[in-house]
C-alpha cells in the first residue's frame, strides 16, 4: 500500500508541477527507492514451521531456501527499476516495452519464489499455481505487463480527467464560492471520487448487461459478473449491488431460474450455505449415488489435505471405494459448508442415496476415519494450513497443541 501511494504521489507530481530536470530525477528516485525498500522489507519466509513442514531432503530444502532469497533480492532491484522507469516516462506518448518486461519479470520471480518455498518445505506454497490457478496467474502477468506498457496512456487519461473535471471545480470553489484552499481541495477530492464512481458504474453496468444477456450461468457471464466494478450478489430472496465501497440491498422475488443460476456459482464457492442450496447439493449427490446403489445405502466422503476417499456403503460390511464419482465436487462443497470455527472441516461426511434427506440422513464427524490407505504427513499439514485450526486428531498427529477458543 505504501509503495502504491508513493508511486501515485510521484506520478501526480510529475504530471502537475513544473518539470525541471532536477525535480524529475528526484521524484523518480523517490519512487524507485520507495518501491525497492517496500519489496526489501517484505521478505518471503524461507523456513516453514517444523510441525507443518513437508518432508524434503536437506539438499532440496537448502536449494529452495537459496532460490527464495535470490529471487527476493532480484525482485528488489527489478521492482525499483520498474517503478523509476514508469515514473520517468509518465508523460511519454509511446508504449513502454521495457516497463512491461520489468513488471512481467518481477511477477515471474514471485512465481519462482513460491516454487522455491515449495522445495523448502512449504506444503501449500504452490496451491494457487495448480490447474486453473496457473492459467489465472499467467493472465494476471499478461494484464500487469500490458498495463505497465501503456501506463503513459493511463497517465494521459488521468491528466484529461483532471483538466475536464477537477481543475474547473477547483477554480469555481475558490473564485466563485470563496472557499479556502483546504476546503476547496476536499470538494475537488469528493467530486473526483464521485466522477470515478460514475465511470465505474457505467462500465460495470455494461459488463453486467452483457453477462445477463448471454446468461449469467455461462463461463463468460460468470467472469463478467466476478470482475465487474459493479458487484452484483444474488441470494434466493435478496440482491445486493455495490460499487466503490457503496452498496444497496433490496428484496427480490424468488424464482426457480435465478435459484439455479445462483446454485451454479455456489458449487464453485466456499463457506456457509443457505439451507436450500445444501439441499440441492445433497439431492445431486443422492441422484448420482442412487445409480450406483439402486437398493439404497450411503455415500461417504473422507478427506484430509489432498487425500480423499469416496466410499459407497450398500449395506453392513458392503463398502466400495469409488475412484470416480460424478458429484464429487458437490460432496466437497457440502464439506466446506460444514466448517467449524473450533474444529475446522469435518474429516468424514456421510450422506444418503435418498433424495430430500439432508437433514434426516446426513451427518459429519471430526474424528479420524477408517482409511483404505493412510494419508501422508503433508496431507495432515495441508489440512491445518488450508482450513485452520484442523480437526483435533490431525493436530494431535502433527504434535500441535489442542485448539480451544477462549470466549
Amino acid at each position: 500500500m505504501l509503495a502504491v501511494l508513493a508511486f501515485v504521489e510521484a506520478s501526480i507530481a510529475l504530471l502537475f508541477v513544473e518539470e525541471s530536470g532536477d525535480l524529475r530525477v528526484t521524484l523518480c528516485a523517490i519512487v524507485a527507492i520507495a518501491i525497492a525498500v517496500i519489496t526489501l522489507v517484505s521478505a518471503p519466509a524461507t523456513r516453514p514451521f517444523p510441525a507443518l513442514a513437508g518432508r524434503r531432503r536437506s539438499g532440496t530444502a537448502g536449494f529452495g531456501r537459496l532460490l527464495v532469497v535470490v529471487c527476493w533480492l532480484l525482485r528488489v532491484g527489478v521492482a525499483g527499476v520498474a517503478a523509476g522507469y514508469i515514473a520517468w516516462n509518465a508523460d511519454s506518448d509511446a508504449i513502454q516495452p521495457y516497463a512491461a518486461v520489468l513488471v512481467a519479470l518481477s511477477m515471474i520471480l514471485l512465481v519462482i519464489t513460491q516454487w522455491g518455498q515449495h522445495l523448502a518445505g512449504f506444503v501449500t506454497a504452490v496451491d494457487e499455481l495448480r490447474g486453473a490457478g496457473l492459467a489465472r496467474r499467467v493472465v494476471a502477468i499478461v494484464v500487469a505487463a500490458v498495463t505497465a506498457g501503456v501506463s503513459s496512456y493511463l497517465a494521459a487519461l488521468g491528466e484529461r480527467f483532471r483538466s475536464l473535471v477537477m481543475d474547473p471545480v477547483w477554480d469555481h470553489t475558490r473564485e466563485q464560492w470563496g472557499l479556502p484552499d483546504f476546503l476547496a481541495g476536499i470538494v475537488v477530492a469528493l467530486v473526483g471520487f464521485l466522477g470515478l464512481a460514475l465511470i465505474a458504474s457505467l462500465v460495470g453496468a455494461a459488463m453486467l448487461s452483457i453477462a445477463f444477456a448471454i446468461g449469467p450461468w455461462t463461463r463468460l457471464g460468470r467472469w463478467l459478473i466476478k470482475y465487474s466494478p459493479v458487484k452484483y450478489t444474488r441470494a434466493v430472496s435478496v440482491a445486493r449491488i455495490s460499487v466503490v465501497g457503496m452498496y444497496a440491498t433490496f428484496p427480490v422475488a424468488p424464482n426457480e431460474r435465478a435459484t439455479r443460476w445462483i446454485y451454479k456459482g455456489v458449487r464453485d464457492s466456499s463457506g456457509p450455505l443457505d439451507a436450500i442450496f445444501l439441499s440441492m447439493l445433497a439431492n445431486d449427490v443422492a441422484a448420482a449415488a442412487a445409480v450406483l446403489a439402486p437398493a439404497g445405502g450411503s455415500i461417504v466422503l473422507r478427506v484430509v489435505g489432498d487425500h480423499e476417499e469416496i466410499v459407497l456403503e450398500r449395506g453392513p460390511g458392503e463398502t466400495e471405494l469409488l475412484h470416480k464419482f460424478p458429484e464429487a465436487a458437490a460432496l466437497r462443497r457440502i464439506r466446506l459448508a460444514l466448517q467449524n470455527i473450533e474444529l475446522g472441516l469435518p474429516s468424514t461426511v456421510r450422506g444418503s442415496t435418498e433424495p430430500d434427506a439432508l437433514d434426516r440422513d446426513w451427518s459429519s464427524t471430526h474424528e479420524e476415519p477408517s482409511w483404505f490407505s493412510e494419508p501422508t504427513h503433508e496431507d495432515l499439514a495441508k489440512e491445518v494450513l488450508r482450513y485452520p485450526p484442523g480437526a483435533p486428531w490431525v493436530r494431535e498427529r502433527l504434535g500441535l497443541p489442542a485448539f480451544h477458543l477462549d470466549w
